[in-house]
C-alpha cells in the first residue's frame, strides 16, 4: 500500500503568482497530476497546499487535503504534513503539482518497480536526467520527518545506497517553474 502526497504550498515566485492555479489548456495546471493520480490505485491520495483554491479542487477528486500554515519555512514542511496525515502504508509516493505532463503509465510503473522490494527508494529518470515522483519506504519515515527548512527528500536519497532507478518518457519529467516554461509547454 502507497499513499500519494501532492506537495503544492510553493511559493512560485520565479513565477511571481501561483503557477499550479493557472490555466493550462483549459484546467488549472496541478489539476493535470489530480487526473493522473486518480487513475492510479493508492491507499491514499493526501494534498498538502496554502491555497484554498487548491485544496477545495482536491476535493473534487475525494482526495484528503490539508493545509499548510507554515508554507514559508520550505518544502520540509509539506514532506512533514504528508507523513503526518497519512494513514499506515508501505511507502509514500511524493509528488509535485508543476508537472502537467505526469502520465499515470509511469506513475504505476514506478508503483510496480516499488512493490518488488519495498525496502528501496524508488526514483524515475529520462537519461541523466532524475525527477518527480519519487517513492520513499516506510523505513525512510524517521529520516523525512527531520527535515527542516527548503530541504528536500533529496537529502535522505544522497544518504541512502536502497535507490532504484526506472526509466520513463521525457515529457514525464518536465515541470513549469517560470513564465518562460509556462510560455514553451502550454503550446505543446
Amino acid at each position: 500500500m502507497i499513499n500519494a502526497i501532492i506537495m503544492a504550498s510553493g511559493l512560485s515566485k520565479r513565477m511571481g503568482e501561483n503557477k499550479l492555479l493557472l490555466n493550462f489548456k483549459g484546467i488549472p495546471m496541478i489539476e493535470y497530476a489530480f487526473i493522473e493520480i486518480s487513475k492510479c490505485c493508492f491507499n491514499e491520495v493526501i494534498v498538502v497546499s496554502q491555497y484554498e483554491g487548491i485544496l477545495n479542487l482536491s476535493k473534487k477528486y475525494k482526495f484528503k487535503s490539508v493545509y499548510n500554515k507554515n508554507a514559508y519555512i520550505g518544502q520540509s514542511e509539506s514532506i512533514k504534513l504528508g507523513i503526518l496525515n497519512s494513514s499506515k502504508c508501505d511507502g509514500y509516493m511524493f509528488f509535485v503539482g508543476d508537472q502537467p505532463f505526469i502520465e499515470s503509465l509511469y506513475i504505476n510503473k514506478i508503483i510496480d518497480k516499488f512493490n518488488e522490494d519495498k525496502n528501496y527508494i524508488i526514483i524515475p529518470k529520462y537519461g541523466n536526467k532524475k525527477g518527480n515522483p519519487v517513492i520513499f519506504p516506510y523505513n525512510k519515515k524517521d529520516e523525512l520527518l527531520k527535515l527542516k527548512d527548503d530541504e528536500k527528500g533529496k537529502k535522505v536519497v544522497n544518504k541512502s545506497s536502497k535507490i532504484n532507478y526506472i526509466d520513463v518518457s521525457e515529457n514525464m519529467l518536465i515541470d513549469i517553474d517560470n513564465k518562460v516554461d509556462y510560455e514553451k509547454f502550454r503550446g505543446v
